[in-house]
């Protein structure tokens, strides 16, 4: 466990399976990053606890190699946290059943949220694909975040459930200014600023390598996002779409890659 009593602490980030974690009887800590590596469902564990450990956060960052269960709904809230984080970086895939659209129950969590970004790193697609048809598509027209204004989703993917939390962003979030849709989620790119071939910042060169099928999935993601949410779109939202980089993420280089691993 870790029991802290220092009343300044305002930063906090920890690494490592979930413990007891004490911070005071009235937390001053406002960033707190958590990542872990081992333990399952460590997004399901946060949004059960942290409400309590934690009440007066702003901003909080949480990366899970292992989920398999949907976030849940809670009665806590999150009531001062205006930017989340959320890393789900899979070994090789994330469940096929796993829903997206339940992060929906961190944005109920944080009435004053105004930065949502989600990362989703996986290897191999499971998912449930969308289908043409968009009239199966589930609706949360209750659930409304009249203070979010960024949205960032990082490893956009043909899941229906990803889908379905766009365009539940689009429809719910009243405040929103822009939203940015990436088909490739890049651990190079640390500043979430693009693909190398549109910034002369990238120390290496080069983006992150994929897989041949992580290529072909970003491309069924482009157009995902061209059948299902550009006309979701209004007016006033800044929409960024980012693709596979045409340098590094062709078919070709993919296959020469696989080949000399």
């Amino acid at each position: 466990m870790i029991n802290s009593n220092a009343p300044k602490v305002s930063t906090f980030t920890f690494s490592g399976d979930p413990i007891e974690l004490s911070l005071g009887e009235s937390s001053q800590v406002k960033k707190l990053d958590m990542s872990c590596s081992d333990v399952p469902n460590f997004i399901y564990y946060s949004i059960t606890k942290l409400p309590y450990i934690v009440p007066n956060l702003t901003s909080l960052t949480l990366s899970s190699v292992n989920e398999g269960i949907n976030t849940p709904t809670v009665a806590a809230k999150f009531l001062h946290l205006k930017h989340l984080g959320i890393c789900l970086d899979a070994d090789k895939a994330l469940p096929p059943e796993y829903d997206y659209l339940s992060l929906v129950s961190f944005l109920d969590a944080s009435p004053v949220l105004e930065t949502f970004i989600l990362c989703v790193q996986q290897h191999d697609m499971k998912h449930e694909c969308v289908s043409e048809d968009a009239s199966h598509m589930r609706q949360m027209p209750e659930h409304k975040h009249s203070n979010l204004k960024n949205v960032m989703i990082l490893g956009f993917c043909t899941a229906k459930s990803m889908v379905e939390l766009t365009c539940h962003v689009l429809e719910n979030a009243t405040s929103l200014k822009s939203i940015t849709l990436d088909t490739v989620c890049d651990p190079f790119d640390e500043d979430n600023i693009g693909r190398c071939y549109t910034t002369s910042t990238r120390k290496t060169g080069e983006c992150a390598p994929l897989t041949r099928e992580m290529i072909l999935e970003a491309k069924r993601g482009s157009v995902a996002i061209e059948r299902y949410i550009l006309g979701k779109v209004p007016s006033i939202v800044e929409l960024t779409v980012r693709g596979p980089c045409t340098h590094c993420h062709d078919i070709k280089r993919a296959r020469r890659s696989m080949l000399n691993i």
